[in-house]
């Protein structure tokens, strides 16, 4: 389905062709649930940020896109310091699911240039997710969960630790001290209970169960959306931008040409959601 959709934001009537972005391009929103403790959410991470530069590339450099990450906690189950990859598989997958579970996520990651090249931690990453907390704050959200990735799976790192985390957030142009004042304050903290409330929400109310999750959307009260489940290839996803991008142009154009200027059109009726699921 999304194949096909990208052929048609080629010159679609009505819509919009590539290599322009009129002032009228809508804003596309993409909400990722993401946990720094998910190897998979490395490889989804960079498949979307190949899918950003490509749509970028096809609607122009300011073709209004925001990206806003979410915590979603996979595994509470992890010791406060972080298992041992091999600890870890064993104790989720077996002994056989547990080489086949890693094997198969090089051979995933290696295209997309997540290498995995020095894994030693599956960390617990409630600090993690209060300092991506903190960076959004920042506008340094994207940032942070690349670094948090690096320092993880690829430069064999423990962001379960608070001195890792420290590292990384005057990487960002944090404040050290301060940085750790906020992330000491424990499960008393106004931040630690956002973060669990949000995590709560995306569970719940969502009802997201497994990351990466995006939810790719535009529109007024972001009406037309699509939800990808898991680590989708880059396709998926710039399909999914290019189709709520197409879908909204078009309807602004309906809501121009109806009577009143198009103020009953933009009333939103409830949003069209579509789910698409990983292979």
């Amino acid at each position: 389905m999304l194949a096909k959709l990208q052929g048609s934001a080629k010159a679609a009537p009505g819509g919009v062709a590539r290599g322009g972005a009129p002032s009228t391009l809508p804003t596309v929103n993409v909400n990722v649930f993401s946990d720094p403790a998910c190897p998979w959410c490395h490889i989804g991470a960079k498949r979307l940020q190949r899918a950003v530069r490509q749509y970028k590339r096809r609607y122009g450099v300011a073709a209004p896109l925001k990206l806003h990450w979410n915590p979603l906690l996979v595994d509470n189950d992890v010791s406060p310091l972080g298992e041992s990859v091999e600890t870890y598989a064993l104790r989720r997958y077996g002994e056989v699911a547990a080489d086949k579970w890693r094997s198969r996520l090089i051979r995933s990651g290696l295209p997309e240039g997540a290498a995995f090249a020095d894994w030693k931690t599956v960390p617990n990453s409630i600090l993690a997710h209060e300092l991506v907390a903190l960076a959004s704050d920042m506008g340094l959200a994207e940032q942070a969960n690349e670094l948090l990735f690096l320092r993880t799976y690829e430069q064999g790192g423990n962001i379960s630790l608070l001195g890792e985390l420290l590292d990384i957030g005057e990487a960002l142009g944090m404040e050290r001290s301060q940085l750790r004042k906020e992330l000491t304050r424990g499960e008393s903290g106004p931040l630690r209970a956002s973060v669990l409330e949000r995590d709560m929400a995306a569970k719940q109310r969502l009802r997201i169960q497994a990351v990466p999750h995006f939810i790719i959307s535009a529109g007024p009260a972001n009406r037309t959306k699509y939800a990808l489940n898991g680590a989708h290839q880059t396709s998926d996803l710039l399909g999914a931008m290019e189709r709520v991008t197409l879908e909204e142009t078009r309807a602004a154009a309906a809501a121009a040409r109806a009577p009143y200027g198009g103020l009953l059109a933009n009333v939103p009726q409830g949003s069209q959601a579509h789910t698409l699921a990983a292979a």
